[in-house]
């Protein structure tokens, strides 16, 4: 009954507008924001995140979408939809997002949840199983990689990506940071005591190490890709990773990206 009712909640959340407004104008933090649409951020976890996007992440994702506008999102990992959604009201009416997933409770909640959103196309494979016909053979202007958590299937995600990428695709990838053991909450200690083999040092803890790992593996095997990390250690941050590929500047000189995670 208690899921029923939150998926009746999340869907009058996610279509209508002006309920979102309401929330937003209930909340001081959000009257700030209103006035971009991105109310819709309360629903976010921040401090007590495991493993979806932080609230302020979800925020900067935000504001990255809106501000290269891309035509085509690919996202590795749809789970409940909370990025699926954040990237939808992010984008243009003319864009579209293809949201991979394996997972028989994803496909439902699309369904269920997102049906209103003709931009959204549910996709019910592997990551690895990408076909450039999945998203009617449009070049990809953004990749979100928050699905596997394993190396080698996101290597071979990136391989089977890589030909269709458009100029200046972004390419991003969730849960690269290292969190920090004083801002631990009890949730964070219990996730590291199950996988205790996280700990670079005594202090810094990376909850996905294959993710980490496959950071340092497209600067190595492409390092036409630039790279930058969100990753701080002044909070509890899961932190993201920022690919592009490089094209010198006119009349300057191209940097050598950063080799590690």
């Amino acid at each position: 009954m208690k899921s029923a009712i939150k998926s009746f909640i999340r869907r009058v959340y996610y279509r209508s507008r002006l309920c979102r407004l309401i929330v937003g104008i209930l909340s001081v933090a959000t009257r700030r924001t209103g006035s971009l649409g991105i109310s819709h951020l309360l629903s976010y976890a921040e401090k007590d995140a495991l493993g979806p996007l932080q609230r302020d992440e979800a925020m900067a994702l935000f504001g990255i979408i809106r501000t290269l506008d891309p035509k085509t999102v690919v996202e590795f990992g749809f789970y409940h939809g909370h990025s699926a959604f954040n990237f939808l009201c992010a984008l243009a009416p003319d864009a579209r997002l293809y949201g991979y997933d394996i997972a028989e409770e994803a496909a439902q909640r699309a369904q269920r949840e997102f049906s209103f959103d003709r931009r959204l196309t549910f996709i019910r494979k592997s990551q690895t199983e990408f076909d450039i016909t999945d998203i009617a053979n449009r070049p990809i202007d953004f990749v979100f990689f928050d699905g596997a958590h394993d190396l080698a299937l996101n290597i071979a995600t990136f391989e089977r990506v890589l030909p269709h990428l458009a100029p200046g695709t972004i390419i991003a990838v969730h849960d690269t940071g290292l969190w920090e053991k004083s801002h631990f909450s009890a949730a964070h200690e219990g996730f590291s005591k199950a996988a205790p083999g996280g700990w670079v040092t005594e202090t810094l803890y990376a909850h996905q190490p294959d993710e980490r790992a496959f950071v340092n593996w497209v600067t190595t095997q492409h390092p036409r890709f630039g790279v930058i990390h969100f990753h701080t250690a002044n909070k509890l941050r899961h932190g993201f990773s920022l690919f592009q590929l490089q094209a010198p500047l006119q009349g300057g000189s191209q940097r050598s990206p950063v080799q590690d995670a």
